[in-house]
């Protein structure tokens, strides 16, 4: 068996519109850069998308990346995609699951897919045998029905699928990419782009072995890495909770807190018997019929299959069940009845949609409609209020929107662009950043989630600082954190509704998730002091790959990889009056709880701090020249100057 090396990683470039392929090997500096998956996509997107690139175009580049360290003990299966976005931004998602290890056992690390293929295709990978082959007979299928159709054809119960839904054939706004059924990824476009190629599905095996450079080494920092994790002797509380229920069990005490966005986030006081019914306590002894987890992950398994055994759903089956839906489905358009969230989240896998959009769309029309904005002459005949009373006719406007017809055209845009068409003020209730949907966590109470949100380069995406809250004061003394190069006031830090000290501490998550999505490993693992002591994932990537960096140049790897993804974006046009949060959490108190609206006497004193500590421009947000050329990026530099934007 031929055994991969860790240090050098490869390419594979795919051309649809040609019907070519080949595989390159990338620059062996660029592991130790950038190091991989999430990292590399960035440099490669910033390198070979080049300014103004029609979105869903052929010269717009699909890429899959994975890592050093995937198809190790830490990988836990993650894998990025990224592309341009057809809102301009970067658009970057990281899942789980099996693919990505699988990838690298076939000898490709990346794939760079370009060009559009005339009928629908799939991409087969088999070790060095790369086919571009016809998936007419699956375009149209659901992706629960492209999973079963391509493992029969394909005769192997252990080929990797990453595939799209209808709604990414069709365009649909933020249409993810999916595999292995429930996971999904690419939330900020890639779907869409993927469909734009008319690429169906990505197959892959492999047969090579994936061993660290130095065996003992990894071993010994795999030691270090599980002794934080232990569900007995981990420092964090939230360890083993998260570990067992997962996120959704924050739904009753967000509730309490007032972090639960009701109706639209006109209110935040969902009412806790509601919270109590959707929660994840409820979801685990009710409705889980098996655990699950990715790729070596070192807990039980977050990931849970679940089916409605009994009532109008009997015999639905699904998986997974963040913190998301309970938001999504629940709150944001006050729906407590926990099996219908089931539902619509599944239909959301089935047909490809993003949850997101669909949650925050539906709950802008149903303020619209409330309000008189929209009739039911606009809306199929749907009585769209809060409280979902007619839930088959929300079932079936699902069905429209992945098929763009009827009313589901205009919520397949988007909250964004279908307030564009509405109009009549309707703007001022769309819940989205940079033109796409929030996620589950709320702002006016957590200051950096709003920074957060504000800032992210593909729109919000809460992964990319995760998790929302700093640890525990207690866990890391000033002697430790000074010895770690951190400058930071832990204990300011964690007071989450104070603005001082969160654009420090938002820069600092933002870089060291970039690495640990960069090796990869999955974000989801960053808890006791993973996610300020970020020595055990560094003796983890030297193990693996055999490369001996210092400490500081291995957090360098994430600021170039936040520094490649905002040179992108204002190459788009993309500036600080878009780094902005959306206009009802700029102007609306939460007097309930206290919560102040985030006008710009709160919010741009946390801007500003940002980045500074950045070393961007305050008034444009373009990276200055001077940390472009700190960071080994004077080529950036270079081309953003060449394009007339002032980087000195």
């Amino acid at each position: 068996m031929k055994v991969r090396e860790n240090r050098v990683q490869t390419i594979l470039r795919v051309d649809l519109s040609r019907r070519t392929s080949f595989l390159e090997t990338l620059p062996e500096a660029w592991t130790r850069d950038y190091i991989g998956c999430r990292g590399m996509n960035a440099r490669l997107l910033f390198n070979e998308v080049k300014a103004k690139t029609d979105p869903l175009g052929p010269d717009n580049i699909l890429y899959l990346g994975t890592g050093p360290l995937d198809g190790l003990p830490i990988g836990m299966g993650r894998m990025s995609v990224a592309c341009k976005s057809p809102r301009g931004t970067v658009a970057e998602g990281s899942f789980g699951g099996f693919f990505g290890p699988e990838l690298r056992r076939a000898g490709v690390d990346y794939v760079a897919i370009r060009g559009q293929a005339d009928h629908p295709v799939y991409l087969y990978i088999e070790d060095g045998n790369i086919e571009i082959r016809d998936a007419r007979h699956l375009w149209g299928l659901l992706t629960h029905e492209t999973d079963a159709a391509l493992h029969r054809e394909l005769k192997d119960p252990d080929i990797q699928l990453r595939y799209i839904g209808p709604a990414a054939e069709n365009l649909v706004h933020a249409s993810p990419i999916f595999g292995n059924l429930n996971n999904c990824g690419g939330r900020a476009g890639c779907g869409e782009v993927m469909g734009s190629k008319k690429l169906k599905a990505i197959a892959v095996r492999g047969h090579q072995g994936i061993r660290p450079a130095d065996y003992e080494g990894f071993i010994e920092a795999y030691k270090e890495f599980r002794e934080r994790l232990d569900l007995k002797t981990s420092r964090d509380m939230w360890t083993p909770v998260w570990s067992v229920y997962g996120a959704p069990v924050l739904v009753r005490l967000f509730a309490e807190m007032g972090n639960l966005m009701m109706r639209n986030a006109q209110e935040m006081q969902w009412d806790y018997e509601k919270a109590t019914v959707v929660s994840g306590e409820n979801y685990l002894n009710r409705y889980v019929t098996k655990a699950k987890s990715c790729w070596c992950c070192p807990w039980p398994a977050c990931q849970k299959l679940h089916e409605i055994k009994s009532g109008k759903y009997e015999g639905f089956k699904g998986g997974n069940y963040w913190a998301g839906q309970p938001v999504a489905f629940g709150s944001l358009i006050d729906n407590d009845d926990l099996e219908f969230i089931l539902v619509l989240s599944g239909l959301c896998n089935q047909y490809g949609l993003d949850i997101f959009h669909i949650g925050y769309t539906l709950s802008w029309a149903m303020e619209c409609f409330e309000r008189g904005l929209l009739t039911k002459g606009d809306t199929d005949g749907l009585e769209l209020r809060f409280g979902c009373k007619d839930q088959q006719g929300l079932i079936e406007l699902l069905r429209k929107i992945a098929m763009k017809e009827g009313f589901g055209q205009l919520l397949a845009l988007g909250c964004t662009e279908a307030s564009k068409i509405v109009g009549k003020g309707s703007e001022r209730f769309c819940l989205s950043v940079k033109g796409l949907e929030l996620e589950g966590i709320a702002q006016r109470s957590m200051l950096m989630v709003a920074l957060g949100i504000a800032v992210s380069e593909v729109g919000p995406d809460h992964t990319r600082w995760y998790p929302p809250y700093p640890c525990h004061p207690n866990l890391l003394s000033e002697k430790e954190l000074a010895d770690l190069g951190i400058d930071l006031d832990l204990k300011l830090a964690f007071q989450t509704r104070n603005p001082k000290e969160k654009g420090k501490l938002l820069r600092w998550f933002t870089i060291s998730r970039g690495v640990v999505e960069s090796l990869p490993s999955c974000v989801f693992l960053i808890r006791d002091t993973l996610g300020f002591d970020m020595r055990p994932w560094w003796n983890l990537f030297k193990a693996a790959t055999g490369i001996d960096l210092s400490y500081q140049d291995f957090i360098m790897a994430g600021e170039r990889l936040l520094n490649l993804d905002r040179a992108f974006i204002v190459r788009e046009d993309f500036r600080r009056r878009d780094d902005r949060p959306p206009i009802r959490m700029a102007t609306e108190d939460v007097p309930y709880f206290g919560f102040r609206k985030l006008e710009p006497s709160l919010f741009d004193p946390m801007l500003n701090e940002y980045y500074e500590a950045n070393g961007w421009d305050l008034e444009t947000s373009i990276p200055k020249r001077k940390k472009l050329e700190e960071l080994g990026l004077k080529d950036v530099a270079n081309e953003l100057e060449s394009l007339s934007l002032d980087v000195e």
